[in-house]
């Protein structure tokens, strides 16, 4: 499929997804009103201070877990690659819980995000020094150092939360179902800006992406200063996935659907594959998230569970097409 042509499918397709997250929730918002501006004032209210913010959220956070996803796929040249299967998400959440016992997050919230970012960073960086091989296209190598670094992280985040006051072990635990459905103005003007510098970056970097995607030893004799820009890659892909969690929570698979779909239908050159997957991966999570409170009236599946429902079967579908 033409990459034009797919851009505006996926362009058009946000419009009414976007609406559909506006008006669907316990307190439904009528459509009519909504396009004519005649929203009454309850309407308004929860519009303007609940739905909008999380879409806004969802949106970013939607696109950061699929460029995520599609950096990391190019890096280590495996379409397996996923931010929560190699262990990115589980850190980025364990420094997210170390940072709200310090009670730093809430004199500042700007804390958060630097803790998640710093999580993030260790386990990826830890995740590539156990997974590297002389192969560097093996990939059960790289899938259980990810699994094995998920499980620490999440053990320690476990034994912390054991100290932990309930109302922290409250709020980490819609983040393990993943939700958006706290989010704030404030949240949405600390990290949307940065999600979108780091989205940008990461989208500039399709070229040197294409050539690590090759094998370093190919990058290398092509010109390319392949461990510099792993490292480079990875540390902007660390910090796209803190500031991923904070907005939503420890959410999977939307980093392994996407960029794969996307693949398929345009081919593996990331100068437009990176573009591409922030705009499918905006428009999948944004609708999970409505189809999570649509499906359950008077209540709410989380936006996390309904990703899961999706992404596990097409993992495991995906692994077997591999062999």
């Amino acid at each position: 499929m033409r990459k034009g042509k797919l851009l505006g499918i996926l362009l058009v397709a946000l419009v009414p997804v976007c609406l559909m997250a506006l008006v669907t929730g316990q307190v439904p918002v009528s459509l009519p009103h909504l396009l004519t501006g005649g929203l009454t004032p309850l309407e308004q209210n929860v519009v303007w201070n609940l739905r909008l913010p999380r879409l806004l959220l969802g949106l970013g956070t939607g696109a950061a877990l699929a460029v995520s996803g599609a950096a990391l796929q190019g890096l280590f040249g495996n379409p397996l690659a996923d931010p929560g299967i190699l262990g990115v998400s589980g850190g980025a959440s364990l420094g997210a819980v170390i940072l709200l016992l310090t009670g730093l997050p809430a004199r500042q919230y700007l804390f958060l995000p630097l803790g998640a970012f710093a999580g993030a960073a260790l386990a990826s960086l830890l995740v590539g020094i156990l997974g590297r091989s002389e192969n560097d296209r093996e990939q059960v190598r790289l899938l259980l150092a990810g699994v094995a670094v998920s499980l620490f992280c999440g053990a320690l985040t476990a034994g912390l939360l054991s100290f932990a006051p309930d109302a922290i072990m409250r709020q980490y635990f819609f983040w393990t179902l993943g939700n958006l459905g706290v989010g704030t103005w404030q949240q949405a003007a600390v990290l949307l800006p940065l999600l979108l510098v780091v989205l940008l970056v990461l989208c500039l970097w399709g070229r040197p992406l294409n050539l690590l995607s090759l094998g370093e030893e190919q990058a290398l004799s092509l010109g390319l200063d392949a461990p510099r820009w792993r490292k480079q890659v990875l540390g902007w892909v660390s910090l796209l996935m803190g500031l991923a969690v904070c907005a939503g929570g420890n959410i999977g698979f939307v980093g392994l659907i996407i960029p794969h779909m996307l693949r398929l239908l345009t081919g593996p050159d990331h100068r437009s594959l990176l573009p591409l997957s922030a705009l499918g991966g905006a428009l999948f999570l944004v609708l999970c998230d409505s189809l999570g409170r649509a499906l359950l009236p008077g209540g709410e599946i989380r936006v996390g569970i309904v990703t899961a429902l999706f992404g596990a079967p097409y993992f495991l579908w995906l692994l077997r097409r591999r062999g």
